[in-house]
Parts: structure tokens; sequence; C-alpha cells
């Protein structure tokens, strides 16, 4: 294998291996909130069973983000990943993330405000009256195809097309995250269509929320 030549980082394998999961499981709960909200919107189905679940799954992939991507005091904040290279890993994200996205940094650092804010103030802990809106997830699910994309760059080069390989001694038999959301789509969409037509013919209240889900800003 040949290394990066930019960035030959020491890593701890553990946390990279609890952060890639945690990454994961955001875009699996943002796939879940998003089908899920547009099938229940597409049959009409009136049910407090979906609304919770659907929100609930908003709530997770919030959370799952933020223990990556939001306060550095998280144990599991990417900046941790590689404590002897704490400077060079810094740099290289930030400058990664801002191109892929096409952000300034002012505006990412707006936008990291938002995902923290409803974090803090909603998802994790509750304040009585939350006035800020439920971020827009589009962004969010960029850097995370971003990390994912950088993960492999900086620590592993050469992987193959089929997202196997090993990265300096991790056994790596994870696809990229795009590719995840595609085999989602084919695999879990028909399931989630089906779940709800079945429950089509069911009412329940909607009340907790006012009548309504948690919607993302458009």
């Amino acid at each position: 294998m040949q290394e990066n030549p930019d960035l030959d980082v020491d890593y701890d394998s553990d946390l990279f291996h609890d952060q890639f999961s945690l990454v994961k499981r955001f875009v699996y709960h943002l796939f879940y909130y998003r089908t899920l909200h547009k099938d229940l919107q597409t049959h009409q189905v009136n049910s407090e069973f979906w609304t919770h679940t659907t929100d609930g799954h908003l709530l997770q992939a919030t959370m799952c983000w933020c223990m990556v991507f939001g306060s550095d005091r998280n144990p599991t904040h990417w900046k941790h990943l590689s404590p002897k290279n704490s400077k060079k890993i810094q740099a290289s994200f930030r400058a990664g993330v801002v191109s892929h996205t096409g952000l300034t940094w002012e505006e990412w650092e707006r936008y990291w405000t938002k995902m923290k804010n409803f974090r803090d103030t909603y998802a994790a802990h509750r304040e009585t009256d939350p006035h800020d809106p439920v971020p827009n997830f589009d962004m969010a699910l960029q850097v995370a195809y971003y990390y994912d994309d950088w993960l492999r760059r900086v620590l592993w080069e050469g992987y193959s097309l089929e997202g196997k390989g090993r990265i300096y001694g991790s056994v790596f038999d994870e696809p990229p995250l795009r590719e995840t959301w595609e085999m989602l789509e084919e695999q879990t969409t028909p399931l989630i269509n089906s779940c709800i037509k079945q429950t089509k013919d069911f009412t329940g209240r909607r009340d907790l929320h006012k009548g309504r889900f948690l919607y993302e800003c458009p």
C-alpha cells in the first residue's frame, strides 16, 4: 500500500471505527426520516405511531452527526482521530470541507451553529420554547460524504471500487456512504412504502407536535 504523501497520519483505529459507525448511522437515520416523511405525505397517512417514528429518526440523525461534527468536546469528534497529528488533520479537513460544500468558512460556521443549536435545544435537551427552525440536512449529508472521502484519501490510498481494503492495519469492508444511500433507496424504499400502504386505513392522534411532523427547512 502506498501511503498518502500529503498526510502520513498516525491515527486511533478504535476511534476511527466509532466515528465511521456514527456517520454511517447518521446516513441511515436521515434516509429513513426523509423516506418515511415523503411516503406519509404521499399516502396521507395520519398516524401518531408513524409521526413519532419519523421524528425519532431525525433526532437520532442529529445526535449522530453532532457526535462527530458538533462540539469538539465529544470524544468521538473528528479532530481527535489523530492526537499526534491534530493540526495537520484539522487543516486538511477544514480546507476540504469548504471546497466540497461550496461554503465559505463563515457560512460553514453558521450552518454548524444551527445544527449544534438544534441538537442542544431540541434533540439532546429541551428548551421550553425553542425558536430556531429545524435545519436543512442537505449540507449535513454532504459533510458526511466528504468525511468518508477524506478518510479514504488520508488513511488509505488505493482503495478498490468495491470499498474493500486496509486502512493502516485495520480491515475496512465498507462501501462509500454515497453507495450506502443508493443501496437504501433500492432495498429499503419499497419496504417503507409497503408498510405505509398497509397502515393507510389506520388513523391516530398527531397532537403532540401540533398536528404535524418535524420539518426540515427548505
